[in-house]
């Protein structure tokens, strides 16, 4: 297929479809879809969707969690695209993503925009095991992370915090800095390079702690 984008470059989906059935996190109230239009009723077609703005692939501004955080509408449209990297975290021995294992990342992370953390978690999508045990950083993996001059971060799995965690400090580490973080992506192992533009547009809605985005990798035509 033709490429729409300058310099024939190539757009990759790294989001999860909105559907009946999808998974959500545990506790929280399941995505609702309807059809209350159809063509043999109506004439027309229209769907009805209900659900919380944390649903399917979606960004956590700093409203999320923190009293006076900004919310998205706050932080702009620049804040949602720009240079990007992807880290293969698929080999690490443990659930547990330390220091110690981004550490020979470095030179890649410099002057990027975005980190998309690949730890092979969304082919668990579907399945009860993507709410258990799934990976996440130590908090000196976080912190040394956010020292760098980041817009967002994001990751293949459910959330940046263990499934029990009430202090939430992963998120409070990178919301304090208005770094956004993308959760739940997907095809993180279909980027072909390690830089790329990334475009992860929230839905404008006011005033809002998070939102579902369409996450998109931008890469150069290959061969």
């Amino acid at each position: 297929m033709k490429s729409i984008f300058p310099n024939g470059m190539i757009a990759i989906d790294l989001s999860h479809a909105l559907e009946p059935g999808m998974p959500y996190f545990p506790g929280t109230e399941p995505p609702v879809f309807s059809k209350p239009f159809t063509l043999a009723s109506h004439g027309f077609a229209e769907q009805k969707i209900t659900m919380l703005t944390h649903s399917g692939t979606h960004m956590d501004a700093p409203a999320h969690i923190l009293e006076a955080g900004a919310t998205l509408e706050q932080l702009g449209l620049p804040h949602f695209a720009g240079s990007a990297t992807v880290l293969d975290l698929t080999n690490l021995a443990g659930k547990v993503i330390a220091k110690d294992d981004l550490l020979p990342f470095r030179q890649q992370l410099d002057g990027k925009d975005f980190v998309l953390l690949r730890t092979g978690w969304s082919y668990q999508w579907g399945n009860a095991a993507y709410f258990s045990d799934y990976p996440v950083l130590a908090e000196p993996a976080a912190q040394w992370l956010a020292g760098f001059n980041f817009k967002g971060i994001g990751v293949d799995a459910i959330s940046f915090d263990a499934r029990d965690s009430t202090a939430l400090p992963i998120h409070h580490i990178f919301l304090t800095r208005d770094i956004v973080l993308i959760e739940n992506l997907d095809h993180l192992e279909k980027i072909p390079a390690a830089e790329f533009f990334f475009c992860s547009l929230p839905l404008k809605i006011a005033e809002t702690d998070g939102a579902p985005v369409r996450a998109i990798a931008l890469c150069g035509k290959q061969g």
